[in-house]
């Protein structure tokens, strides 16, 4: 078990962790899109937002193992802890619009076509 001030963070080590392997990708995937000039077709252009909306959501994430000390002095904690929570609940939805748009798109394209 990993140990802080004699809470369990394991959880919180590994969110992070998780999450920081994500937003590797995503920037890897980003640079690969675009050096690879794949954006010019609306299919990547879809990929690409996808990726960018995942790379938001994960360093949204990553940016939530800072509250480890929230209960020590929850007055500085308090504004950043209510910003991260507006950005998380917007990348979320950030994250489904995406979705629900490539789904749209691909689902045109295959009855459509």
């Amino acid at each position: 078990m990993v140990n802080y001030k004699g809470r369990n963070i394991l959880h919180h080590v590994v969110f992070t962790s998780a999450n920081g392997v994500s937003v590797l990708v995503c920037l890897l995937a980003t640079i690969l899109i675009l050096r690879l000039k794949l954006y010019k077709k609306l299919v990547y252009r879809l990929a690409l937002y996808q990726v960018l909306s995942a790379l938001a959501l994960a360093s949204v994430d990553v940016m939530q193992v800072m509250f480890i000390n929230y209960d020590d002095s929850p007055n500085i904690y308090d504004s950043i802890c209510k910003a991260i929570g507006f950005l998380g609940v917007y990348t979320d939805w950030m994250k489904l619009l995406f979705t629900m748009w490539v789904t749209f798109h691909l689902f045109c394209f295959a009855v459509l076509h």
